[in-house]
């Protein structure tokens, strides 16, 4: 560096200055610093001379001397770090070198910082699931209940339910063993029958349950409508819509609910409907539903195989059918029409999994065919009825049936 030119700007505070600060520039040789700003001239010997780092994030550099201890300079050229005459002196040296460590202290803390606020929402996402969980026990059963209660007065709109005290006589001989099997829900189940032809059953968060005319016709046994039924049950026990809600509305929401505030959720909630009825849960939360439903199976003493027995033979149906179709528009229309494949994916591994969950399970079982023989044929009554009182739709007329206009 050319020691002639080592000039660098400066700023001084000094009562003799105007306002007690001015702007001026500072100059190193080898012998010392000199200094002018405005009227104020003067040197300093590189003995007993303080050099310190200050201002925003440590940008500038503060220049005092023991014999001036009224005169403070800065710049913010951190090039006079640099300078040959500074490095050259043992004490101006050792201070260069401590700015430094603290410079690069700095830069670590801002660094550690930045990487902390990046870490923290992809940790918040990796964790997820366990948040959500814990989020959703902060959410009212009463908010929960209404949110079921408007998505199923949704559903009604497009699809009749059997009335409710007719539903009762008939599924409640079958049910009570699960339901009782589940003595510290918080939930007040009701399970209800939808005129719909597809194979499928849903539960809605706070306890209501739908199942298609459908699937109710299409089961085999006992064993295996309870054996969906205990899945979906499963689902709303675990809080699975409620979690599926959360974990769509979005980290911040997450967190404050995790501390307790589930305000924000209120509105997330009251525009959850169209979700819930159309929703297709995680493979975690199917899987959680499935060991969670043969341990309620179990518990109420009902024979578990019912639940793969019923997927597998809705994979062979919807298998067997499709070989027949070739138009892929109408491949995908049928497995819409499957309804519970559709919407709760039955694979190899799955099917393989419930398999081992119920090698564990040992009877005697209970026998609630008689029931389910019941329910059936009062399935088969309401569909027939619906179907007659729907309202016909008008028959175009005919050109032999149009009046002739007279002329």
């Amino acid at each position: 560096m050319d020691l002639a030119s080592s000039k660098f700007p400066c700023h001084a505070f000094h009562a003799s200055l105007p306002g007690g600060r001015d702007v001026g520039e500072l100059s190193l040789s080898q012998a010392g610093l000199s200094y002018q700003v405005a009227s104020l001239l003067g040197t300093m010997s590189f003995s007993n001379m303080e050099l310190t780092l200050g201002g925003s994030n440590n940008t500038l550099i503060f220049i005092k001397h023991a014999h001036k201890p009224d005169l403070v300079l800065y710049t913010s050229d951190r090039r006079i770090l640099k300078h040959p005459a500074l490095l050259a002196h043992p004490e101006c040296s050792r201070q260069i070198s401590a700015m430094s460590r603290k410079r690069m202290l700095g830069w670590g803390v801002l660094i550690g910082f930045s990487l902390l606020l990046l870490a923290l929402p992809v940790g918040l996402i990796w964790q997820m699931d366990s948040l959500s969980a814990y989020a959703a026990k902060q959410v009212p059963v009463e908010w929960e209940e209404k949110l079921g209660a408007g998505v199923a007065a949704q559903d009604d709109l497009k699809n009749k339910r059997m009335p409710k005290a007719d539903a009762d006589a008939v599924l409640k001989p079958l049910t009570a063993p699960l339901l009782q099997a589940l003595p510290n829900s918080p939930y007040r189940y009701s399970i209800n029958i939808v005129n719909d032809s597809t194979t499928n059953a849903y539960a809605l968060p706070g306890g209501y349950v739908a199942i298609h005319s459908g699937l109710i016709l299409k089961a085999g046994s006992a064993e295996e409508l309870l054996g969906v039924l205990a899945h979906e049950i499963s689902h709303v026990e675990e809080r699975h819509g409620t979690r599926s809600i959360i974990g769509n509305a979005g980290i911040y929401l997450v967190a404050s609910a995790v501390f307790g505030d589930v305000s924000g959720l209120l509105a997330v909630f009251s525009n959850a409907a169209p979700m819930l009825l159309s929703q297709q849960y995680s493979r975690h939360f199917e899987t959680d539903a499935d060991e969670k439903g043969v341990l309620l199976l179990m518990r109420a003493r009902v024979n578990p195989a019912g639940l793969p027995v019923f997927f597998e033979r809705m994979i062979a149906e919807e298998k067997a059918a499709l070989e027949k179709i070739d138009n892929k528009q109408a491949r995908e229309a049928y497995k819409q029409a499957m309804g519970l494949l559709s919407t709760h994916p039955a694979s190899e591994k799955r099917m393989s999994h419930l398999r081992k969950l119920i090698e564990k399970s040992q009877g005697p079982y209970i026998n609630q065919e008689a029931a389910f023989k019941d329910l059936q044929e009062a399935v088969k009554k309401f569909v027939a009825q619906s179907s007659t009182n729907q309202p016909k739709k008008p028959v175009p007329a005919t050109p032999e049936q149009t009046p002739a206009t007279q002329s």
